[in-house]
């Protein structure tokens, strides 16, 4: 039974590491071959077959309810109700939309279940659990694909969210609220708004929102910016991390409660009691939550661990948590898609074999080597799933974790328990919850300014992180002399293997994928520039924070040696101030230069450096025609030369720059060229085209950007002159490695491609 059990989940999440889904015909022939095995008694291999046709099966269906690509773009009505509470901000309104109806005209829209949307500058503010009526512009499920950097898609897929949409001006736009005042959803209002209304300081409301119904919409960007550099942000998620400690804190104080009430004890030992008031206790707070998938998965999993207690078994136990694993993909197998899987199930792990090995000690020694543990064990997930993880992140965990797992939330959830009956003990239970917080994050403060400055250098990769984290199980298991020295080595795995360089006298060039903008990164063998930061949009999406800071811990970057940025324009400079912030930089490179609080150098033509073998020249702007020229034709233009190959990085200049480039002293010519704003038709003139000749035409635009770029006529003119297209909003990043031995390319979308992914 326990090897089925194990054959059926690795199956399961070997199936979401699949490049694409087989046909139905395969399909149905992996079907056969597992009523086959069961027939023969082939149990273990049956269940192996099991889980891969299962996966297989669910994989298709969520693809099968995506928004097809016709419509992506498309003007659609929407119908259907509101799923979980809208995230109100001075911006717009972001909220889920259940689907009752979707259709382009007279048209119905077959397949999506769930449309993400978002209204910007209108009357619309629909309610929790509110009925809608809407036109929206609908789009794709389609994300940024970049190395390091936060899957989209995948979250999205996993989510259950089958399209995205923006809300479009129209007289029949009408939201109506909620039939039933018990609407789950509007009780959650209800909740968060009572708990803004208790707290003067709108900060510690937003944390206590979060903790008590999932709400993270009015925490601050600093609070989001310590939790980060702390390795905490989890701690404000209810997952199943909480939902799990919630019910086993309440598991444990039941049993001895009723333990003490004979009358009661009579009708329901105490253990079943406990079992039962625990699990209620789950199921509520899953529900607090709105019931998301990550809950759902949680409450299943303590259901399957509880009701094994309740048949004999102990509630801890390897074959108990074999069970809650193989039912939780069972129910949802692309759970395994998403980090609250791996931090449930990793801290579930880790309580049994503490609590195992710990078994003789006493009760404080029990406490805190659970704790201790927990947060050693998951920081290499954490180092996979968070952004930036501090090497002071295992001790924020360790004493930030109890505090507000068995302290602040317990407090959260009693004032949400008596605020029908008794506001003002409600008020006073949430303002101690708000007070013990504020110790809580004076800690978190002091270890996010005070700590180790320096977070991972380097974003782990899986397998990495996976050699640490058998380091830690090895040095925690008895298993004889000689483990230490064996389990200190894993651990230590990241700092002994190397990050990879390019040789002397190459160069990397990293194209990120930032949607509409600019953000490149390039490398030599001892040195990082970086050409642009991408943008910072209306919404608040950071390209810098959010693209370009992850992908310099993929390539272990701890400094950026030079910066450029090309012009001022946000989709070039909108992340510039994120990179000042978290990485210190050599050399900050601007045309035309502004006030920043670092060192700031002009960007003029004739500037020149040289980087193991690797030439780097400025051929734009001339500093005496700089300020005569529009922000975009004083964009800077740099040149790289490795070996006899070159690349060209030109910003946003238009015909007028390239003219003045023509009638320059530089060669142009150029194995690969960043094409000029983005592919814009008022750049990349014939003669410039000509002139530089390039095998590869990159051009780094957004999916369905307002601009129509880039322009046909362009790529056009490109093709005839003999280069390939390379574009981020279909190929992602790009990395193009350069020279005297080649020049090549790499795709991203193409190199790291799952099947959920979108062409």
């Amino acid at each position: 039974m326990r090897t089925s059990l194990c054959v059926f989940s690795a199956a399961v999440i070997g199936v979401q590491a699949l490049p694409s889904l087989p046909t139905s015909g395969g399909l149905a022939v992996l079907c056969g071959a597992c009523l086959l095995a069961q027939v023969r008694h082939r149990r273990v291999l049956a269940g192996a077959l099991f889980g891969l046709c299962w996966a297989l099966w669910r994989g298709q269906l969520g693809l099968d309810a995506r928004l097809p690509q016709a419509y992506d773009g498309a003007a659609l009505r929407v119908s259907g109700h509101l799923v979980g509470l809208p995230a109100v901000s001075p911006l717009g309104t972001h909220f889920d939309l259940k689907i009752d109806t979707l259709s382009a005209g007279t048209r119905a829209v077959l397949g999506p279940r769930r449309l993400r949307l978002s209204a910007y500058g209108q009357a619309l503010t629909p309610s929790a659990g509110a009925h809608c009526d809407l036109y929206v512009r609908a789009r794709v499920p389609r994300g940024t694909r970049n190395p390091g950097g936060f899957d989209y898609e995948r979250w999205l897929f996993a989510s259950g969210i089958d399209g995205l949409g923006q809300v479009i001006a129209h007289p029949a736009n009408r939201c109506a609220p909620a039939a039933s005042v018990w609407h789950i959803d509007v009780a959650r209002a209800r909740i968060a708004a009572a708990i803004a209304g208790a707290l003067s300081n709108p900060a510690e409301a937003g944390i206590l929102r979060a903790l008590a119904v999932g709400e993270r919409a009015q925490m601050t960007p600093r609070q989001w910016q310590v939790l980060r550099d702390t390795g905490t942000t989890h701690m404000v998620s209810i997952s199943g991390l909480h939902v799990s400690m919630v019910a086993l804190l309440v598991y444990w104080l039941s049993r001895r409660v009723v333990g003490l009430l004979p009358a009661l004890a009579r009708h329901l030992p105490a253990p079943r009691a406990a079992l039962l008031l625990g699990f209620s206790a789950a199921l509520l707070y899953a529900l607090l939550a709105g019931f998301t998938v990550p809950t759902q998965r949680s409450v299943l999993m303590l259901g399957c661990l509880f009701a094994r207690r309740w048949s004999g078994h102990a509630l801890m136990d390897t074959d108990g948590l074999l069970v809650a694993l193989a039912c939780v993909l069972l129910a949802d197998p692309v759970a395994a898609l998403t980090a609250s899987f791996w931090l449930t199930f990793g801290a579930m792990g880790v309580l049994v074999l503490v609590t195992t090995v710990l078994r003789r000690s006493g009760p404080l020694e029990r406490w805190l080597g659970v704790h201790i543990w927990l947060a050693l064990a998951l920081a290499p997930l954490l180092a996979l799933v968070v952004p930036s993880v501090s090497w002071t992140s295992p001790i924020a965990n360790a004493v930030a974790v109890p505090l507000v797992t068995f302290g602040v939330v317990p407090l959260v959830l009693l004032g949400i328990a008596l605020s029908p009956l008794w506001p003002a003990c409600a008020t006073l239970s949430w303002q101690l919850a708000a007070g013990l917080w504020r110790w809580v994050w004076v800690g978190l403060e002091w270890l996010a300014e005070h700590g180790p400055a320096v977070v991972l250098t380097r974003s782990p990769s899986a397998a990495v992180a996976a050699l640490v984290g058998l380091g830690l199980l090895l040095w925690l298991l008895p298993l004889g002399r000689g483990r230490g020295w064996f389990a200190l080595l894993l651990v230590a795995s990241p700092a002994l293997l190397p990050a990879p360089h390019p040789v002397t006298g190459s160069v990397v060039v990293n194209v990120l994928d930032v949607g509409q903008g600019l953000a490149v990164v390039v490398q030599t063998h001892a040195h990082v520039l970086v050409f642009d930061t991408g943008p910072k949009t209306f919404t608040g999406r950071d390209a810098g924070a959010e693209i370009v800071l992850p992908f310099l811990r993929t390539i272990g970057a701890p400094v950026i040696d030079r910066l450029i940025v090309s012009h001022a324009d946000n989709d070039h400079a909108g992340g510039l101030p994120a990179l000042l912030q978290a990485l210190p930089v050599g050399v900050l490179t601007l045309s035309p230069p502004h006030r920043w609080p670092v060192p700031v150098e002009r960007c003029r033509a004739g500037q020149h450096w040289e980087w193991e073998g690797v030439v780097f020249s400025v051929l734009h702007p001339d500093s005496a025609l700089a300020m005569r020229q529009s922000e975009n034709n004083a964009s800077c233009v740099l040149q790289i030369a490795a070996g006899e190959r070159r690349v060209l990085l030109t910003g946003d200049i238009e015909a007028p720059a390239e003219r003045l480039l023509l009638q320059g002293p530089y060669a142009l010519t150029a194995a690969v060229v960043i094409v000029p704003h983005h592919g814009s038709k008022t750049s990349s003139s014939p003669a410039f085209v000509a002139a530089v000749r390039p095998d590869f035409a990159v051009f780094s635009v957004g999916h369905l950007n307002r601009f129509g770029m880039p322009s046909a006529q362009v790529m056009a003119r490109y093709r005839a002159a003999g280069a390939v297209i390379l574009d981020t909003r279909r190929d992602g990043a790009l990395r193009l490695a350069v020279g005297p031995a080649g020049l090549e390319v790499t795709r991203w979308r193409r190199v790291a491609h799952r099947y959920w992914h979108l062409e």
